[in-house]
């Protein structure tokens, strides 16, 4: 596999932006600059020139300064307060990493070798090289790994963002991009560096799976202009294929490309390559030598082909697979990845889910699907003898609920276009055995994993950050994680979200309820008035909430669940609630959506829940759910004397916070 290389005495800048002043004649109060006196021995020829030195300043500008050689000396002083890092280049050609700071530097560079060069008066610099200089014979990945080693160990150093920019981070995608710097303290957050890293980050993520990929206009080999979203447009999917003639990795790749070309191009599948070469006879002989039949762009500017900048291309061989609509649907499949992904992409018939539960009456089954930007679609299926089929297609990966005739009977997992069958027993469906679908086994593993942790809801809240892109991660966040964040780490978590986690219906639930958490303007601006409802308490005395609300200023309806864990876990902020404002006028009303009423009752003790609770055991199918369209718990809505809601979903902290705002007298 060809890559980009970091020579180990010439660093590689990632951003660069150009400036130009001369800064040969100034004069600064001793200790607040650097001065830096240069001389360059060799032939005469070496000795006249210029030399340039560009400051890579914490507010992330940069600054180039120019200085002509005079007989091999050049000469630079300016003002300076902090340690920033520097280049310092010799007629273009001869590049020396320097980290300036307040000192008089005594520079000498010896030969045309990169390494010939002796750097006298800062021990920043001297730091910088001790570290970053192979020690005796390591080799290039083993002096990877110990500057990686480094940085998780010194998270507070200026040298961290420089070290990852310029040694470690080819080859990296978001996901370890974005959890290394998460790792990074101040100052290390506070160089020109870190504040590139972040923005090469959200490049990054902009390509993760699920997002769209950029556009680009390229010529081919007969000097057309190929458009990406024309080209793909009537394919199901596409291979964005970067690769050069003179890559030999590229080129015992592509046997395997033109294989999956030939099975799957009746399909629907298509190729479009990119090529970095730079030299258009070679490219046209390597495109006829291998067979590689689909269209070919390039614009022969090898590792500067703007295609590959734009998709951060590193390393080739390289692709990026594509749908009709350009959505990213997977990253770097090489051999049988690329042939098994097809296989599965293309020739699938959609889903099929098929049910065996003992002992289920006769009936119908209900399927809802939860796909993205928060819309439903509800099927139904009959049931004989306790089996039965639902057959479809989905374009991406999403929840589905199964309703089942009986009490407890939601079944909730994740379907592709998967065969997935289902078996069990009616009276345990809650251990009911669920085969084929994948992205349910990776969910289960997941929760699997951080159950066996010490504490569970970190190592679910590292998950998602570490990776915000997946599929689970609104769900994570929405059934788990939104009790124990505040406000603001709830909306920051959220906002990290991307690629195949913005396309769940849990990213649009999610969404709403940021846009309405802590804003009384939206929540007063409402004012709709209630809808009644009767239902029995613990005793199974029906209690109906238009009596409740008699003679009480404020009364929270608390729709809640005993086998709903972030219910139990929002339990402890009502409970709080309720003891800090219930002399002032405030009331809870707790509506169950229990099935089995000896667990009701239990959790009822077991949380401390002293206020009014009632439940009709029907579960989903309760009243009080379908007359507030409840789509998830915990759920909740206030109500003023006046029977008008004035908030929705306060949960955590918020309800007490927002309580405090409201008139008591």
């Amino acid at each position: 596999m060809r890559t980009i290389k970091t020579l180990f005495a010439i660093v590689a800048i990632l951003f660069a932006f150009a400036q130009t002043n001369i800064l040969c004649a100034q004069s600064i109060p001793f200790g607040q600059g650097y001065t830096i006196n240069g001389t360059i021995k060799g032939q005469r020829g070496e000795q006249t020139g210029f030399v340039t030195l560009r400051s890579y300043f914490c507010d992330g500008n940069e600054r180039v300064d120019t200085c002509y050689l005079n007989k091999g000396k050049f000469h630079f002083i300016s003002a300076i307060e902090e340690k920033i890092p520097a280049l310092l280049t010799v007629n273009g050609l001869r590049s020396y990493r320097i980290y300036l700071e307040p000192a008089t530097y005594e520079i000498e560079i010896k030969g045309t070798k990169a390494d010939d060069i002796s750097i006298k008066g800062s021990p920043e610099t001297q730091r910088w090289l001790s570290l970053v200089t192979p020690v005796g014979n390591e080799d290039y990945y083993v002096h990877l790994k110990r500057l990686n080693d480094w940085v998780l160990n010194n998270p507070e150093d200026i040298f961290c963002a420089d070290i990852i920019s310029s040694f470690l981070c080819y080859n990296w995608q978001y996901e370890e991009l974005y959890r290394t710097l998460n790792t990074l303290k101040k100052p290390a957050t506070k160089t020109y560096h870190y504040i590139h890293l972040r923005q090469r980050q959200d490049l990054l993520r902009s390509l993760a799976t699920g997002n769209r990929a950029p556009d680009f206009t390229m010529l081919n080999t007969k000097k057309q202009n190929i458009n990406l979203y024309s080209y793909i447009r009537g394919k199901k999917c596409t291979l964005i294929d970067f690769w050069a003639s003179w890559c030999k990795d590229c080129r015992e790749e592509n046997p395997n490309v033109v294989a999956a070309y030939n099975k799957y191009n009746q399909y629907g599948f298509n190729i479009l390559g990119v090529s970095l070469d730079n030299d258009k006879e070679r490219w046209l002989k390597a495109i006829k030598d291998d067979r590689l039949t689909w269209e070919q762009v390039s614009d022969l500017k090898q590792w500067q082909n703007k295609v590959a900048e734009q998709y951060l291309i590193r390393e080739i061989p390289s692709n990026v697979l594509v749908d009709s609509k350009g959505n990213i649907l997977a990253k770097n499949l090489k051999g049988e990845q690329l042939m098994s992904f097809l296989e599965n992409y293309l020739t699938s018939d959609g889903y099929k889910i098929e049910g065996n539960i003992a002992a289920l009456p006769d009936g119908e089954a209900k399927l809802t699907l939860f796909l993205k930007n928060g819309m439903k679609k509800n099927f139904t299926a009959p049931i004989k003898d306790g089996k039965f089929v639902f057959k479809g297609s989905v374009d991406f990966v999403c929840m589905a609920q199964l309703t089942l005739p009986v009490k407890n009977g939601d079944i909730s997992f994740f379907i592709d276009n998967d065969k997935v069958s289902i078996t069990g027993q009616k009276d345990a469906l809650d251990n009911v055995v669920i085969k084929g679908s994948a992205k349910q086994d990776i969910y289960n593993s997941v929760i699997a994993g951080c159950n066996r942790e010490k504490n569970p809801m970190q190592c679910l809240l590292n998950s998602v950050q570490t990776d915000p892109t997946t599929f689970y991660a609104p769900l994570l966040i929405s059934s788990y994680l939104a009790p124990y964040l505040k406000d603001n780490e709830l909306k920051e978590i959220f906002n990290s979200l991307d690629g195949s986690a913005k396309r769940m219906y849990q990213y649009k639930i999610l969404e709403d309820y940021i846009d309405k958490l802590g804003s009384k303007e939206t929540q007063d601006a409402t004012y709709n008035k209630y809808i009644d409802f009767t239902l029995p308490n613990v005793e199974g005395t029906d209690v109906k909430l238009s009596d409740f609300l008699k003679g009480k200023k404020y009364v929270l309806v608390d729709f809640w669940a005993s086998w709903c864990t972030p219910c139990r876990n929002e339990s402890k902020y009502v409970v709080a609630a309720y003891r800090d404002f219930k002399d002032k006028g405030f009331d809870v009303l707790g509506v169950s959506l229990d099935t089995d009423r000896a667990r009701w009752i239990q959790a009822i003790n077991n949380d401390g829940l002293k206020y009014t609770n009632v439940s009709d055991l029907l579960g989903w199918n309760s009243i009080a759910s379908k007359l507030y369209k409840l789509e998830a718990i915990p759920s909740n809505i206030l109500i003023d004397q006046n029977g008008n809601i004035i908030a929705k979903d306060l949960r955590g902290e918020t309800l007490a916070n927002f309580l405090r705002t409201l008139n008591w007298k």
